[in-house]
């Protein structure tokens, strides 16, 4: 009798667990990383291992022109970027989460326009989120909040920079020395003209699902614009973090958990 209740509650634990899994929250997930203006790839880097502890496949995007890239600011534009972004999701298992950093927000929202099929949802990261016909430039002149326009400083090749004194603080100033330091070897000057050029935008952006994780110590892309555009394009969900606008290097578990998400 004993025999037979303990392979009855065997069977039942066997039949219970035969639908436990190991899985992971990015099991299965894809992502495509975009950084920002200023800034290359590396800044991507602490996300990218969260991601990839939790079962996701990642991959990080260089823009021409940024970062390790060796292409002259000549070869900088959007049309330049999206394609560098297209080769990297050809190259990916799709559909992909395309995920978008400050500037990098107009370079996903552009290139959901051309292929919205390979792309499951869009995640904008203290980015920006252009309307068909703005540019970055638009967005930025609408932004009363932000602090970085009086620490940029142009240059005759069409390039901007940010004043050295200025540039840790007002990207990062939650992150720790360290982090800065990450910040730091990762900067490069911003080629200008794609920082002007209109982004073409219809029924294919607005089709794709979209998320956005607001930051709310933002001195450069203030809270206050990103709730404007938060307003102005639908989103499924929307996430708050209490950092400035690099808090892919200040926190990126939490970065990396609403994008799990």
């Amino acid at each position: 009798m004993k025999s037979s209740i303990s392979m009855i509650l065997l069977a039942t634990a066997l039949t219970a667990c035969s639908s436990c899994t190991d899985d992971k929250p990015g099991d299965g997930k894809t992502y495509v990383l975009v950084h920002g203006a200023f800034m290359g790839a590396s800044g991507w880097d602490s996300v990218a291992k969260e991601l990839r502890a939790q079962g996701a496949t990642v991959h990080v995007v260089q823009l021409p022109a940024h970062g390790t890239d060796t292409a002259p600011v000549s070869a900088a534009t959007l049309d330049a970027y999206v394609a560098r972004v297209s080769e990297t999701i050809d190259g990916a298992k799709k559909p992909v989460i395309l995920v978008g950093h400050s500037m990098g927000g107009m370079v996903i929202s552009q290139v959901a326009e051309k292929r919205p099929a390979d792309i499951k949802e869009l995640a904008y990261v203290a980015a920006y989120v252009p309307t068909n016909g703005q540019s970055l430039l638009d967005l930025a002149m609408m932004d009363a909040g932000s602090q970085l326009g009086k620490s940029l400083q142009p240059h005759e090749d069409g390039t901007l920079d940010v004043a050295a004194d200025a540039f840790p603080n007002l990207f990062c100033a939650d992150c720790t020395e360290t982090e800065r330091a990450a910040l730091l070897a990762g900067y490069r000057a911003e080629p200008g003209a794609p920082l002007q050029t209109k982004v073409t935008l219809g029924a294919a952006f607005a089709g794709v699902p979209k998320i956005y994780v607001r930051t709310t110590n933002d001195l450069v892309v203030s809270p206050a614009l990103q709730s404007q555009m938060i307003a102005t394009t639908p989103f499924q969900h929307t996430f708050e973090l209490p950092t400035s606008h690099v808090p892919m290097l200040s926190a990126p578990t939490k970065v990396a958990d609403a994008l799990l998400e």
